[in-house]
């Protein structure tokens, strides 16, 4: 059984959740504590799965605590449990937290957010994965403007002008940004100048899943990786990412599992960046087989212990990504065949459609899966080079 561990300093906000949450007792082992400060004791005191705190607390705040639920239980999923009007609260502790929900959360929200926390817990939690990562230097940390990006990702209700305006803030990001919507990629009918005009063309949840991931891929910078090129890994990303998110809508999906599809294809191999920086010449031997997954995988197990997907998500859950994007990432090579109705495994498909070869799926696999054979014609611009 999980233990939980519930955090505010409004007993009736506590007695609602009890309440809320009363046909889950037989699953989780709830605890509820009134104010930071209890919440540390009970921390100090026993150990929990997972932390789900309120920001705004007159003597310990939700910062704090989640800080000290670093240090005394770096394995417990953090949770914050926020209203609208404590995003500006919120944002300052995205690298703490896991995941966030907005008050009011039903049970079932509640429910499956911690469930899927915890697989992906159980999946970063390998000793394989913990020990390279120790092997490991020093990971990217995010630049100044992720955070208002992630902010972004939170608010429901941001406008095209307000995350023009964000990514202004930021001259490289804006001349990438640029760059991608004026490339073959999304082949505007005229050139867009500004960021707030690329927003109006391709939508809020585009540009922002374009800006976040250019946020992290550009901590990585122009380095001189073993054999591969970063610009190539994102074209591929890109192409994965679009294709993903056509198969999404041809499942009809729900628009927030598309536009999770849609990020987690632009970062599912964001885990090979972080192993080629760190580890160039045993990387070497992993290149040699980039055109074979299956292979290349295999290789990484040999070489690291774990593979460049769980490397990926890790990351992404140390910068404080959702665990559903973070979950793309771990998961986008299932051990098994797939019917792709789930997020990952539609990454999964993009990822050897585009790939092709001779494990690329055909028609006929396709329509077993009830997939339109017209998902096989990638558009001309896949095989054009969109970074420079």
């Amino acid at each position: 059984m999980k233990k939980v561990l519930f955090v505010d300093d409004e007993p009736r906000v506590l007695d609602g959740l009890k309440r809320m949450l009363r046909p889950l007792r037989q699953e989780w082992a709830m605890e509820f504590a009134v104010g930071g400060k209890e919440g540390i004791l009970r921390l100090e005191e026993s150990s929990y799965d997972v932390l789900v705190t309120g920001v705004r607390m007159p003597d310990v705040d939700g910062i704090a605590l989640l800080s000290e639920a670093i240090r005394l239980c770096p394995q417990t999923v953090r949770i914050i449990l926020s209203g609208e009007s404590d995003l500006d609260v919120t944002m300052r502790s995205v690298s703490l937290a896991h995941q966030y929900l907005v008050k009011p959360c039903d049970a079932h929200t509640m429910q499956a957010t911690v469930e899927k926390a915890l697989t992906l817990r159980s999946i970063l939690d390998a000793p394989a994965i913990t020990t390279l990562i120790g092997r490991i230097k020093s990971l990217p940390s995010p630049p100044g403007i992720y955070y208002k990006l992630m902010q972004a990702v939170l608010s429901e209700s941001i406008s095209a002008s307000e995350l023009g305006s964000i990514i202004a803030q930021d001259l490289g990001m804006t001349a990438k940004v640029l760059q991608l919507v004026n490339s073959p990629l999304f082949a505007p009918a005229r050139i867009i100048a500004t960021p707030e005009q690329a927003v109006i063309y391709l939508g809020i949840e585009t540009v922002r899943a374009l800006a976040i991931t250019e946020s992290v891929f550009c901590q990585f910078g122009s380095r001189n990786y073993p054999g591969f090129s970063p610009e190539e890994l994102r074209d591929h990303s890109f192409q994965v990412a679009t294709l993903a998110r056509r198969i999404a809508k041809e499942r009809r999906l729900a628009p927030q599992y598309i536009a999770d599809v849609y990020l987690g294809g632009l970062m599912h191999d964001i885990g090979k960046l972080v192993l080629g920086t760190n580890f160039p010449g045993e990387y070497r031997d992993v290149v040699r087989v980039f055109a074979d997954s299956e292979a290349l995988r295999e290789t990484e197990r040999q070489l690291f212990g774990t593979t460049h997907a769980e490397v990926g998500a890790y990351l992404l859950w140390l910068w404080g990504v959702p665990a559903s994007i973070a979950g793309i990432v771990a998961q986008h090579h299932p051990a098994a065949a797939a019917d792709a109705t789930q997020p990952a495994d539609i990454v999964h498909l993009a990822d050897r459609i585009v790939r092709g070869g001779e494990t690329a799926p055909d028609a006929g696999y396709l329509g077993r899966l009830g997939l339109p054979s017209s998902l096989l014609e990638l558009p001309d611009w896949a095989n054009q080079q969109v970074f420079k």
